[in-house]
């Protein structure tokens, strides 16, 4: 039998979408559960008003998503951990611990959004993608530094005081893993050019010697 979805079905279909489905599934469990409903000319109009609204729907998203990755561009993260002599933290910084301090300074953003392949283990600046929409990017800087006088957790935009702190933070990376000097490759020794020998003279047999000659 042919149904219209009226809800997304994993394996079958997405909402609006027309499928052919055995009489079974159907009378049993699509139309009981209200995941979908006959082909009518009535269902249809209603759907494909459904589907435009959703377009309609899913452009404002874009867009709204758009405005919030220029903000989300902005944003400077500061907060610290205690680490060791390496800048290795006693820890890491998860996604959670990201989302919860934005939410602690009133933005709101899923953890699930933020594209963080491992949780951070030193300390440094990094830049954090994140996904406010599919098709939106954006950049956030997060710095991590070392806990000295207290705990520290900021959320602010950037500025000169984010550019000393991003400074400071790289001075402090250098002086606990200093950029070792490349040895110079020994100088190849120059090739003595080889003297050619002087040669020997030849005698020439024909000419015998003088003392032969008198005999």
């Amino acid at each position: 039998m042919e149904l219209i979805l009226i809800d997304d079905v994993f394996h079958l279909g997405r909402r609006g979408d027309l499928v052919q489905v055995a009489n079974g599934y159907g009378r049993n469990y699509l139309l009981p559960k209200r995941l979908a409903v006959t082909v009518t000319p009535g269902n249809l109009k209603i759907i494909e008003q459904q589907k435009l609204a959703q377009v309609k729907k899913e452009a404002k998203n874009q867009e709204d998503a758009g405005i919030l990755a220029e903000e989300l561009n902005q944003l400077h993260l500061i907060l610290s951990r205690k680490v060791g002599d390496t800048g290795a933290l006693f820890g890491s910084v998860t996604t959670k611990d990201l989302s919860d301090l934005m939410h602690t300074n009133g933005v709101e953003f899923d953890r699930r959004k933020i594209q963080l392949e491992q949780p951070l283990k030193s300390i440094g600046n990094f830049n954090i993608e994140l996904r406010p929409h599919p098709e939106v990017a954006a950049q956030m800087l997060v710095s991590v530094i070392p806990e000295e006088a207290g705990p520290v957790e900021r959320l602010k935009k950037r500025d000169e005081e984010s550019d000393q702190i991003v400074a400071d933070l790289e001075a402090k990376l250098a002086e606990i893993h200093p950029v070792q000097e490349q040895p110079e490759a020994p100088a190849e020794p120059v090739p003595t050019p080889v003297q050619d020998s002087p040669e020997e003279p030849t005698e020439d047999p024909s000419i015998a010697p003088a003392t032969a000659r008198e005999k």
